[in-house]
């Protein structure tokens, strides 16, 4: 064999070892990637399922508020319509109890013109005062009934009240949240709070420019890394330069080659300057 063959031998040889590693450092890092993957969509799903119950507890709780209202509503209706029955009745036997009493002096005074029929009359008295007895009793049963269904009604009321109340602070709460999510810039879309749930892949870029926002003070810093990359609005990501910590910034925008965000803190008198290392990895 030549010399030219024995070097080529050697550098098949070499050659095949090194493929060997590269795919070797493609298996390792294509597992990890599946590892990460499955990861985050465990988060992602565990958070989906949080956000469905939470939802699904408050549409039960509204159902049902709603339907207690509509049943205290329609009690109170009944109540009132009773009580107004009640009150009809109790007029009207008034107004008999006092054609009774008059009744009753009308014979007084036939008993005393007609002595003769006294005691006829008084034996029609007497059985007239038992029923204006009977009458009179029924008529403290219905006054008591009365009362009895007033004081129903009075305690539907406030259960109804406490029922709106809750209701009213139900919505206040959720509208609370929404304005407080607003406050710090953070979305109050569903669909955006369960991408921002996810963790951002472990990506590292470069700061490739560092200007000011033209309606605020903020420093908006563009990188060099995008939606390509993994990221989504929202996401945070560590500045450095070297080995040491700059500042840390939030994305505002996200492209598929790069992106930018603006700095929310950041190390005592530090400057962020173009070439400074981005990175979500910690």
């Amino acid at each position: 064999m030549t010399t030219v063959g024995k070097i080529l031998v050697v550098l098949h040889l070499v050659l095949s070892i090194m493929f060997m590693a590269f795919a070797g450092a493609v298996f390792t890092a294509q597992n990890n990637w599946r590892a990460a993957e499955k990861k985050a969509a465990a988060s992602l799903a565990a958070s989906n399922t949080k956000i469905r119950d939470m939802q699904a507890e408050f549409d039960k709780e509204r159902a049902d508020n709603a339907d207690k209202i509509s049943k205290l509503t329609d009690n109170v209706t009944k109540l009132t319509g009773e009580k107004t029955a009640l009150t009809t009745q109790v007029a009207t036997l008034d107004l008999d109890n006092k054609q009774l009493r008059k009744d009753v002096d009308q014979q007084r005074d036939l008993a005393d013109l007609k002595s003769t029929e006294a005691t006829e009359r008084k034996k029609e008295a007497d059985l007239q005062r038992g029923k204006n007895g009977e009458l009179f009793l029924s008529r403290e049963e219905l006054v008591k009934n009365l009362n009895d269904t007033e004081d129903k009604r009075f305690a539907l009321d406030i259960q109804l009240s406490q029922v709106s109340e809750k209701y009213e602070q139900l919505l206040n709460d959720f509208k609370t949240m929404k304005s407080f999510l607003a406050s710090k810039n953070l979305t109050t879309d569903p669909k955006q709070m369960i991408v921002q749930t996810a963790p951002p892949p472990p990506v590292e870029g470069v700061v490739t420019e560092v200007r000011k926002a033209e309606k605020s003070s903020r420093e908006l810093i563009e990188i060099s890394i995008g939606s390509d990359d993994g990221l989504v609005v929202g996401h945070k990501l560590t500045l450095f330069r070297g080995d040491k910590y700059v500042a840390e910034i939030r994305l505002t925008l996200v492209q598929a080659d790069k992106s930018v965000g603006y700095i929310y803190t950041k190390a005592k008198n530090a400057v962020v300057n173009v070439g400074d290392t981005a990175s979500t990895k910690l």
